[in-house]
């Protein structure tokens, strides 16, 4: 067929349509894509008729801009889809750990336990100092006991919680702890 100023697009599809359509899904395999790569090969030939008079081959022209239509499409399809995983990423990232939160709950619950298993005085230092938020020497005038005492049980204190949280496996094995039990 020669290009000429006067063909039209029924004569046009006639003679290529098919072979673009079956070349498009090949590349894209989407019918709906397809269609849209040689629909687009089409208007294009229409639109510029007076590069046609140029072409040697139209056939192979208008498959030249429906493999290049196609390409289009997966590049798309490549971004889109990068976009939908950022996205995904995006919203898991964002999602709180339900591992984290439950180990988390776990150990506060365990050192709950463990101070209210503190003899009483190591608990009072703990708590005040450590939870309470006040300073040795407000709790050492409010108490009447020594500041260095408070310090020294408040020290003790810790080291039980950290001890019963061992002995639970919520807290890694001290290595100091392992050179005394391997004497």
């Amino acid at each position: 067929m020669e290009a000429t100023e006067e063909m039209d697009l029924a004569e046009l599809f006639d003679d290529y349509g098919p072979g673009l359509v079956r070349a498009a899904r090949a590349l894209v395999r989407s019918e709906a894509d397809a269609e849209d790569a040689v629909q687009d090969a089409m208007v294009a030939a229409l639109c510029a008729p007076h590069l046609l008079a140029f072409v040697e081959r139209t056939g192979g022209w208008l498959y030249t801009v429906v493999r290049r239509r196609c390409l289009d499409v997966l590049r798309r399809e490549v971004l889109r889809a990068d976009e939908r995983q950022d996205a995904l990423q995006e919203l898991f990232d964002d999602a709180p750990d339900a591992a984290f939160h439950l180990e988390r709950q776990e150990l506060v619950s365990a050192v709950a336990k463990a101070v209210s298993r503190l003899e009483a005085p190591l608990r009072f230092a703990f708590v005040e100092n450590a939870l309470e938020g006040r300073t040795f020497r407000e709790i050492s005038a409010k108490s009447g006991i020594p500041m260095g005492t408070l310090m020294a049980r408040k020290q003790r204190a810790i080291e039980a919680v950290k001890e019963d949280l061992r002995a639970g496996g919520l807290w890694p094995p001290d290595a100091e702890s392992g050179e005394e039990k391997r004497r």
